[in-house]
């Protein structure tokens, strides 16, 4: 696939990178369906040089971007700018399912490569993670 192709996929069509299904993997976007399972989420983190949205499809969850805390039910979109700390939370007893969109793309090479460092038995270190632009807090 070229950067030229066209993306068109149906519910439920996309690559499975570990139990996320990718549905763009470009230069210019990663974008990402992955469901978050009850007292799941992620810790707080920053990018310095992409954006990270979220778009809530089902399920309930909760959003801490910069000062603010949204809770987050379906059709609720949040945005973490660069440089912005972001985290997210089930906060609820059922599933949560998200799209994730990454601006520009790497987000799905950097799972990749995560998925890869993990199956060999390898912990990833700190130059991995700025090297995709990812900085715990």
């Amino acid at each position: 696939m070229t950067e030229s192709t066209p993306i068109a996929l149906r519910a439920g069509e996309g690559e499975l990178v570990g139990k996320s299904v990718v549905k763009a993997a470009r230069p210019e976007l990663s974008l990402i369906e992955f469901e978050i399972t009850p007292g799941g989420g992620v810790q707080p983190h920053f990018h310095k040089g992409h954006s990270d949205s979220f778009y809530v499809l089902e399920g309930e969850l909760e959003f801490h971007v910069g000062e603010e805390v949204v809770h987050g039910t379906p059709g609720t979109y949040v945005l973490a700018p660069p440089r912005v700390v972001h985290f997210f939370r089930n906060v609820s007893s059922e599933p949560a399912r998200v799209l994730n969109l990454h601006t520009p793309g790497g987000f799905v090479e950097y799972r990749r490569e995560l998925l890869a460092l993990q199956a060999r038995g390898a912990k990833p270190d700190e130059a991995f993670f700025e090297s995709h632009d990812v900085f715990d807090v």
